[in-house]
Order: C-alpha cells, then structure tokens, then sequence
C-alpha cells in the first residue's frame, strides 16, 4: 500500500511516427516531471510509487492491476497534448473499477486549457495546475485532512486555500488561486531516478554516445516567445536556474550511483545564461568529471569561445532549432533569429568539432511547397551532422493555436498531436498528403545523400557509433518505403 501512484500515460513508436517506424528506431527518457513531484513528495515523507508507462507501453489495464496491489489514496497522472487521450483512457478505467480514488490531473494540457478538460471529462477529481512539487504535497495533505475521502475533500472549504487548483462541484468549475514560480530551485530535491528502470531510457539514435545516458533538466522558463512553444505557458518567461554547483552536484551522483556516461541536457536553451553556462563549464573542466554531454542552443547565443569552451568541457553534440531556411516563416513564428545567424552557428560549432543537429519546421504559418523546399536546400546547405523535421503543430496555449485561423485550419484530435502527424494546414498548401510528402523529401534528400553517408562511415569511430547509425538508418529507411 502507498499513499499516492503517479503515472506517465505510454505513446508508442507507432503512434508518435507512423506506420513502418521500426520500435527500436525511437527512444524515451525519464519522465523528469513526475520523478520531481515523486521526489518532493517522499522528502516530506509520503510514500510514493511510479508507473511510467512508456518504455513497455502498458496498457490502461496494465496500469490498473499496478494500481491495484499498490492501492494508492490518491492517483496523479501527467499528460502532454499528445498524450492526453491516453490520460482520459487510464482515468476512466480507474474510476470504473475503483470509483472513490481521487484522481489528479497535471502537465502541461490541463494547465493550458482546463476548463475544457473538466468540461468534457467527469474522470478527473481535480487538476493541478502550473509547477506541481507544492501544490501536489499541499493536496495531499488536504486530502488527508478529511481522511482521504473524495466526496468531502472536493466539498470543502479547505481545498480553496490550495492554491494551482481546478476542480468541479456539479456544473461549476472552481479555480483556486495561481500559485507563484518557484524561483530558488535549488530547494528542490534532485528527480528520484530510483523509482524507474534506467535501463529502460535511451534517447533516439542521434542523440547520444554512450550509455546509460541521463537526461536532466537545469532551468525552467524562457524569455523568448516563439509563437509555436508552450513553454511560457506552463513555466513563465522569466529563466529560472538552478545553482551551477547543484548541477555539478546532480551530475556527480547520476556518475556515482547509475554508471552514467552521458548527460543530455533537457532544457531548451542551456546557452542562454552567458554568465551561467561559462560557471558550468569551468566547474565541470575542474572537476575533471569523466562525462561526455548534450545540449539545446539557440544560434544567436554562442560564440567560438564559448564553444570551444564546451568541447573542453566534454560537449559533443548541439541540438539547434533552426526551425526554416525562408527569413519570411522565421518571422512569421517570432523566432528572432536570421539565417545569416544559424550558418555561422552550424559552421563554428562544426569548426569546433562538436556534432550539429538542427531541426527544422515544415507546414509553418504563411509556409508554400515552394517555401518548404528552400528550407530543404538550407538544410542541405548548411550541412549539419543530423537534421530533424517535425510538422508545425498549434500545441493549445501557443499564440499560433490562437491565431490559428489567420494561417490556415486545424483538425482539432489530440490524438494526432505528435508534431510528426500534420494537424495544421496552411492555406498555401492543398492538404495533408503534400505535407507529408514534403517532409518525406525532406528527409530522404538530407540522409540518403552519398557524401553524407559518406561522411558518417568515415566517423564510426566505436561499436556504439555503429549501433546509433543502424537504429538510425532504420528510422530514416521507414521514410523511403513512404515517399
């Protein structure tokens, strides 16, 4: 018996890409949302069980005979867009077989739009909204309170004081206070990477070395604001850090007590900070850690100096959202960035003798076939060691899912949500098929060039380059039999 069960809803290989996707050309990583709040949650000395349902796609079934002989007080399940069908599938076989389990709903969709989610979906008690470490805690004990009984919790005038709430009583759906953003993160424990089967967890083919590799998370929040990200709307524009020192720390225990080899960066701009990320760097150079690592970048905040400084440091791969090769759709999303600034970041970074992976945008507002193929041609310009073509997909909290019908229409199934199956087309496209078939051009013309084959056998350089290449080939293989 536990006190509360936390889920992550499965979507498989074929859900996320599409029929013909070998399983073991995708990947997964640790759930770092919920080993937070599982993490929190067992500081204050609740006792916590996770079921990440992803690595072996378990079934609503499956999850519930977990549930079953945990026999939880409370149930927490977090949900992506994506996967959020999937949410209201373990939802509603929970309450059917254990009706008075009081069932919590957190992540990212339910802070976005919850009054549509309490609306339309009776098997949820409650959802947590924003940042869930302290809103979760002060519901359990909330919970407790009324010695775990749903019906008088949700009546009570103490569920008010709790703040980052939604929650119904009968048609009325009643909003507690927004809770604040933490900003000393530090105060938080490290995720409890003890509830999971690392061995379980390996990124996609071209985004790691070796492994175990660790995936962690150092900030929350961004100050940009490009139309196509949710970010904001979950963790606020101000950056948020935590301390380069409790990183270090972090890193030394993922190295100590999981063998981890490689550490992949999580955030969606590690590079973002100047003064921050040249702290990192200097403590890991000294340190001497024998790690090697990956990271997100945005093109106009590096600098040949701090990138030589990250090779030092072990850095060996940069994700980069290039997102188009036309200046006209950079714009378009409010990217602020150029395509004069995304050459030289490709071109010093791959100077420097750190790998490039750029991705790209297709089916962006205001984008035509025409369009498109110059993004192609950028991306096969610019040469960088792996590119990544996701379709634009308006997540609901975005400016683009606002302003949706200015650029084209929407097909409104959250099931298809995967930013790989198209659910926006823009006026200057005549359906879905064209779309896909772009981007099955796209990647076919990028990875099946015979100098980038070339140039990659020419890196193998470890049997595990070898294993990333095949589980590679196989992914980009499952495109060609499509196009």
């Amino acid at each position: 018996m536990v006190d509360v069960e936390l889920i992550f809803p499965p979507v498989s290989t074929k859900e996320r890409y599409r029929k013909g996707v070998a399983k073991d050309a995708g990947g997964h990583v640790m759930p770092l949302g919920i080993a937070m709040i599982s993490a929190y949650l067992k500081e204050k000395g609740i006792e916590v069980s996770v079921i990440d349902a992803a690595p072996d796609d378990l079934s609503p079934e499956q999850i519930l005979d977990k549930i079953k002989k945990d026999s939880p007080k409370l149930v927490g399940i977090s949900a992506l867009t994506m996967t959020f069908h999937k949410a209201v599938m373990i939802a509603e076989t929970i309450k059917k077989e254990l009706p008075d389990v009081l069932v919590v709903l957190g992540g990212v969709h339910p802070t976005v739009v919850p009054s549509e989610v309490l609306s339309g979906n009776d098997c949820f008690d409650i959802l947590v909204i924003g940042e869930g470490e302290f809103t979760f805690h002060e519901l359990f004990n909330a919970y407790k309170e009324h010695n775990f009984n749903r019906e008088k919790l949700l009546n009570s005038a103490s569920i008010k004081s709790v703040k980052g709430l939604a929650f119904k009583r009968g048609r009325e759906i009643i909003f507690t206070e927004r809770r604040e953003l933490l900003v000393d993160l530090d105060q938080l424990p490290f995720p409890d990477r003890d509830a999971f089967d690392i061995s379980k967890y390996r990124p996609l083919p071209n985004n790691y070395k070796l492994l175990p590799s660790i995936n962690l998370i150092a900030f929350r929040g961004c100050p940009f604001d490009c139309t196509f990200c949710s970010e904001t709307a979950v963790s606020g524009r101000r950056l948020r850090c935590r301390s380069p020192e409790k990183v270090i720390d972090e890193i030394k225990l993922v190295i100590d007590k999981y063998g981890a080899k490689e550490i992949s960066f999580w955030d969606d701009n590690l590079t973002v900070n100047s003064k921050w990320i040249n702290r990192l760097l200097d403590l890991i150079i000294a340190e001497k850690l024998n790690i090697v690592w990956t990271c997100c970048a945005r093109v106009d905040t590096v600098t040949p100096e701090l990138l030589h400084k990250m090779k030092l440091a072990g850095c060996w791969n940069i994700f980069y959202g290039c997102e188009s090769g036309s200046q006209q759709l950079l714009d378009n999303i409010n990217k602020k960035t150029t395509l004069e600034q995304i050459k030289r970041a490709v071109a010093l970074t791959k100077k420097e003798g750190i790998e490039v992976r750029a991705s790209f945008m297709l089916a962006l507002p205001g984008e035509t076939p025409e369009l498109a193929q110059k993004t192609i041609d950028f991306a096969n310009e610019i040469e960088p060691d792996y590119v990544q073509y996701g379709v634009t997909t308006p997540y609901p909290g975005t400016q683009l899912f606002k302003d949706v019908e200015k650029w084209g229409t929407l097909i409104k199934d959250y099931t298809k949500y995967t930013a790989m199956k198209p659910v926006f087309i823009p006026y200057g496209y005549k359906d879905i098929n064209e779309i896909m078939k772009m981007e099955r051009k796209a990647m076919v013309s990028f990875y099946l060039r015979p100098k980038y084959i070339l140039n990659r056998l020419l890196k193998i350089k470890s049997f595990d380059d070898i294993k990333r290449y095949y589980f590679g080939l196989k992914f980009v293989l499952s495109y060609r039999r499509y196009v």
